[in-house]
């Protein structure tokens, strides 16, 4: 009796466990029909309870693949895309062969794996390139003051320390807008209404024509300052990427149960380079530094939200996609 009794109660709990572990986890037969799937599978993959006996292979896991070997792949819910790590197991149950998949959200591991790895990358810069770039920066502002007090100085000679002295002072600013991204704080959250706060920082660009489509209440839990940086810096690519070009800025708003996707379209030359986006360090501007995307799409994975950039299908020019998770009442 006391055998049953702790069988029971170990059932229970590996019961409570699978249904509020946040893996998906699904049971199949041989043929892939789905005989059990716990909570966290059926939000995944959108399935209902009712639907146990759907064959897995009709949902957008590889499953032909991942009976061989572990295997990536990612699920859009809506704008945002999230990256899974999927495992196989196999067992006998009734004499019959089954599987047990394992479902796991790896998006935010690889995220902070990227970020530690720009943050080594910093710190190896800041070491080896500012201590090489402080000392010429100094010594060519020396060498140019000097300079200017002899009569006889060429003009070929001043301009060349000029072009030293500028070039190494930019290059250490360079370096040092990447401690933005390494030393950005935690979002400070708090209920906000996303429409709100897009339209005050619409104010901050009154030679641009920005239009708003389908302009909705949309309650979010986040930080209003560092969210405005973001919507600030997409404002202002979107109004640089139009300085040779007419047109307007429209910003479109979506919804779903989960996300608040805005959509900011713009008419200007679209993008040459959409692998190297989020990569600091690139930018196809003159002055630019390419830190702003980085930063804002660290801004936004905070937040458990993410950007998308690319270009437009309909005719010339970029849309940008910020996604949020929505206030839950």
């Amino acid at each position: 009796a006391q055998q049953n009794v702790a069988i029971k109660e170990s059932q229970l709990l590996l019961e409570k466990v699978i249904t509020h572990i946040d893996v998906g986890i699904i049971a199949t037969d041989v043929n892939y029909d789905i005989t059990f799937a716990n909570p966290a599978a059926n939000e995944l993959l959108g399935l209902q309870s009712s639907q146990q006996g759907a064959n897995l292979s009709c949902t957008t896991i590889p499953v032909e693949q991942v009976t061989r070997q572990p295997q990536s792949f990612t699920i859009k819910d809506g704008a945002v895309s999230k990256t899974y790590r999927i495992a196989v197991v196999k067992y006998i149950h009734h004499q019959q062969l089954n599987y047990l998949f394992f479902i796991s959200d790896v998006q935010w591991l690889l995220i902070d794996k990227e970020r530690e790895s720009w943050q080594r990358l910093h710190r190896v810069l800041s070491h080896e390139v500012n201590n090489s770039l402080a000392p010429i920066s100094s010594i060519s502002a020396t060498l140019l003051k000097q300079l200017q007090k002899l009569e006889s100085a060429t003009p070929a000679l001043e301009q060349g320390l000029t072009v030293i002295h500028n070039r190494s002072t930019s290059l250490y600013k360079f370096i040092s807008n990447f401690q933005k991204i390494s030393k950005l704080p935690q979002p400070n959250k708090q209920p906000l209404d996303i429409c709100e706060l897009i339209e005050k920082c619409i104010l901050l660009f009154p030679d641009s024509k920005i239009s708003l489509l389908n302009p909705t209440k949309c309650q979010l839990y986040a930080d209003p300052h560092q969210l405005e940086q973001v919507f600030v810096n997409l404002l202002k690519n979107a109004q640089e990427a139009m300085s040779t070009t007419t047109g307007e800025i429209t910003i479109e708003f979506e919804q779903s149960d989960k996300y608040c996707s805005i959509k900011i379209i713009d008419e200007g030359v679209g993008i040459s380079n959409t692998d190297n986006l989020f990569i600091p360090f690139f930018s196809t501007k003159v002055s630019g530094s390419g830190i702003g995307l980085v930063f804002s799409r660290q801004i936004l994975f905070n937040h458990l939200g993410d950007l998308q950039i690319q270009n437009r299908n309909d005719k010339k020019g970029a849309v940008a996609v910020v996604s949020l998770p929505r206030l839950q009442s």
